[in-house]
């Protein structure tokens, strides 16, 4: 028998010893396929949509497969009940007492919890199923907004006191945790009034890349006003998204701790101590304003004058 032959005999003794073996062990009955196990992973997040890859592991536990096995994976909103996501892929044949896997990859909105159920199908009859379900898929970071890199410390230091003016240096300390370089960001420093919130003071600088396990120090310069204390927030860009905040404080005016049951205390905040100086970087173009029914301001000063002169000539003649 030359190698051709026996090439081409070799799949029917495959199957004549596998019909021996089924035989033999009186396995030659219906298959018993069940679901043996779900996985799911996050392939893809943006900000309104989740694309999950699943997978669902398959064994026969007896009998003979008589066709290919299939899969079919639904979503259901855990909150309504409806069908958000209906998939199905083949699994292959899996044979006397075999085992098989199939991948699958649904998109679901990126919110709220989800049941992922399995059924696996021989021959368009159903076999057995799984399930389990995701939640809070809004929880999920958007690959847009990962990164590598962590803000690790921030240092204020007093640079020049001018007047009712402060500068402070801001250090900010950045750590590339990844194992890749990182790309070069921007920054946005603010200086915030603790209580009333108000902007005092904002900076927008470029920091270069940074190697794996390095860190880099960025420095940006503040103008605040004197005697205030500030929140100074911190935002880290990529591109036109924001991945990373933290914030650190500035008391210029520290307080003392009161009892809230017995005292309340008041803070005057001089507004005008707020306004940004001609010429600053966080000037905008001033609004025009519109003409609206009613006084100016001028003419209410002028009434009020006019009323008060009227008001002493009446004195004087009676």
């Amino acid at each position: 028998m030359n190698s051709r032959t026996s090439s081409a005999l070799r799949p029917a003794l495959i199957l004549i010893v596998l019909a021996l073996l089924a035989a033999g062990a009186g396995c030659l009955k219906d298959s018993s396929v069940s679901v043996t196990g779900i996985t799911v992973g996050a392939e893809k997040v943006t900000g309104g949509d989740v694309t999950l890859n699943v997978t669902t592991d398959l064994q026969n536990y007896h009998g003979v497969s008589s066709g290919i096995t299939s899969v079919q994976l639904k979503a259901y909103d855990t909150s309504s009940g409806l069908v958000v996501a209906d998939v199905t892929d083949d699994a292959g044949f899996l044979g006397i007492r075999g085992s098989g896997s199939v991948s699958q990859t649904i998109v679901l909105p990126r919110k709220g919890s989800y049941k992922l159920v399995s059924t696996a199908f021989e021959n368009g009859k159903r076999k057995g199923q799984g399930e389990i379900t995701v939640y809070n898929l809004e929880r999920l970071t958007p690959d847009s907004q990962k990164t590598a890199i962590s803000l690790s410390d921030i240092d204020f230091l007093v640079q020049k006191v001018a007047g009712d003016r402060v500068e402070i240096r801001t250090g900010i300390y950045f750590t590339n945790n990844g194992a890749l370089p990182s790309e070069a960001f921007e920054i946005e420093v603010k200086a915030k009034e603790e209580d009333a919130r108000l902007l005092a003071d904002k900076q927008r600088v470029s920091v270069e890349q940074i190697l794996p396990d390095a860190t880099r120090v960025s420095t940006v310069v503040l103008s605040v006003p004197d005697q205030y204390n500030y929140v100074v927030e911190v935002l880290v860009w990529k591109n036109d998204t924001i991945v990373k905040r933290g914030e650190g404080n500035v008391r210029l005016r520290p307080g003392t701790v009161v009892n809230k049951e017995t005292q309340f205390v008041t803070k005057e905040i001089e507004t005008s101590k707020f306004v940004p100086a001609t010429g600053s970087a966080m000037m905008a173009n001033p609004p025009v304003p519109s003409q609206a029914p009613g006084f100016s301001a001028p003419l209410v000063i002028v009434a009020f004058g006019s009323l008060a002169g009227f008001a002493v000539f009446r004195r004087w003649h009676t």
